[in-house]
């Protein structure tokens, strides 16, 4: 049988499995991060017909005469560090790394093989888990707000944590109890006065009221109400600021044992504070006792108020109090509930409650490869570690330059017309693989005919 037959047909087949990587590259030009392939052919065995002879004293040398019998695939190489275009989708869950990192996805948490992945289509599952959008499988990473080290414990991201029992009514009347994700409240631990106080005020006399609103321990608000009068004394620049009465949300008065009165002393020239309750401060803490005692403790400053008589046409005070320090500390926050959540360009992952706090839940933890091309494809946009591609190297996505981007996908790296040149050159190449083969048939007919 002629050699040239068996080149013809391994030629055919190596473009035929040329045709089948370009087929399916074209088949995934819409597939999220897919990563497009290409072949290497390479000769294959020679069947040498005359040695190569060395120089002698008469003779040059000769060269090695050699038939070779086709080709083979020698590689599909996957072009993996290729970046895809970005595709907006709007989608919160939606990610796409700029970098060369991977997405550590568990397709079972039970054991502890993990795959990899640039397909960044997530959605939360009903136990409130951080999964793929098409699988369902886990997006790993660290829970809470850490630094991730150069080898973290990898776990599944639930970004919804349902810890609190909510009770509703349905249309027909009937109770609905239900989980949602809540955040216990905190409470105000610091609150200021500012403004003037005029001694010649005739509301001083039986006792201004002034309000603040603060949060207590238990995350509800609550109105503590003062009055401020003249010290009960002759003296016009001596003040005692009482706590009256405590309100809760609802407007019902809160009982408390005792509170702490707070004497006001002023210098008669400047109107500037001096002392609290006897000491050279401006800074007082009120301590509540009762059924009121998630109030407080309050560090209340006094240092933006003064004492400057008013014109002769009215004497009013301007004296207001404020929940939180000065710099807007310290104002603590009521119970929220889980209302939206966000992602960091590190791949934090962000929620936003109800009471306007928004608390790090977690972390997405990328994994990068000494050989990213040595990666091996298994199905749904995920790869395995092989001993090519080296063990994963597991950090945050910008300890090497890398970020995330929310709302956004990482589309196809297929470049169509480069796979359709391809595509040509493939064709060109099988039909004159099969010209081999039946022109080597023809020249065995005429071998045959030489008998008649």
């Amino acid at each position: 049988m002629m050699r040239s037959m068996w080149s013809g047909v391994a030629g055919l087949k190596t473009h035929q499995l040329e045709m089948d990587v370009i087929g399916n590259n074209i088949a995934n030009v819409n597939s999220t991060s897919y990563k497009s392939q290409a072949t290497g052919f390479s000769d294959v065995l020679y069947q040498t017909i005359k040695p190569g002879t060395g120089a002698g004293e008469t003779l040059a040398t000769t060269n090695t005469a050699q038939v070779g019998f086709g080709a083979k695939m020698s590689s599909i190489l996957t072009n993996i560090t290729k970046q895809g275009s970005a595709v907006l989708t709007d989608n919160v869950l939606d990610l796409m790394i700029t970098g060369d990192s991977f997405f550590c996805i568990d397709p079972d948490i039970s054991d502890a093989e993990v795959n990899f992945s640039r397909d960044g289509s997530f959605t939360i599952d009903a136990n409130g888990d951080l999964v793929t959008q098409n699988s369902g499988y886990y997006v790993m990473g660290v829970m809470g707000d850490i630094t991730i080290d150069d080898n973290p414990t990898l776990t599944n991201i639930k970004v919804i944590n349902r810890n609190t029992e909510r009770i509703s009514y349905d249309a027909q009347g009937n109770q609905v109890t239900y989980m949602v994700d809540a955040m216990a409240g905190s409470a105000t631990t610091a609150a200021y006065f500012k403004g003037n106080i005029d001694s010649d005020d005739a509301s001083l006399e039986n006792g201004k009221n002034l309000t603040i609103e603060v949060y207590g321990s238990d995350g509800n608000t609550y109105t503590l109400k003062f009055e401020l009068n003249d010290g009960g004394d002759d003296e016009d620049n001596t003040f005692t600021l009482s706590l009256s009465s405590i309100q809760d949300s609802s407007g019902n008065k809160v009982t408390f044992d005792s509170a702490t009165d707070i004497n006001l002393v002023y210098d008669k020239h400047n109107g500037f504070l001096t002392s609290i309750n006897g000491a050279d401060t401006d800074t007082v803490t009120l301590t509540i006792t009762g059924n009121a005692s998630v109030v407080g403790p309050l560090s209340i400053d006094f240092s933006s108020t003064t004492n400057y008589a008013g014109d002769s046409w009215s004497h009013s005070s301007s004296i207001y109090g404020y929940k939180g320090d000065k710099e807007g500390l310290n104002m603590g926050y009521a119970n929220g509930e889980l209302v939206g959540i966000s992602f960091g360009t590190d791949g934090s992952v962000f929620g936003r409650y109800s009471n306007g706090q928004t608390v790090k839940k977690a972390q997405i933890v990328v994994a990068e490869f000494n050989n990213a091309m040595g990666l091996e494809k298994v199905g749904d946009n995920l790869y395995a570690a092989s001993l090519n591609s080296g063990v994963p190297m597991y950090m945050d996505i910008t300890s090497d330059g890398g970020y995330m981007s929310s709302g956004v996908l990482e589309g196809s790296n297929v470049d169509l017309a480069k796979e359709f040149t391809d595509m040509i050159t493939t064709q060109r190449g099988f039909q004159a693989n099969s010209k081999v083969i039946t022109t080597s048939d023809e020249m065995l007919q005429l071998l045959k005919s030489l008998k008649r």
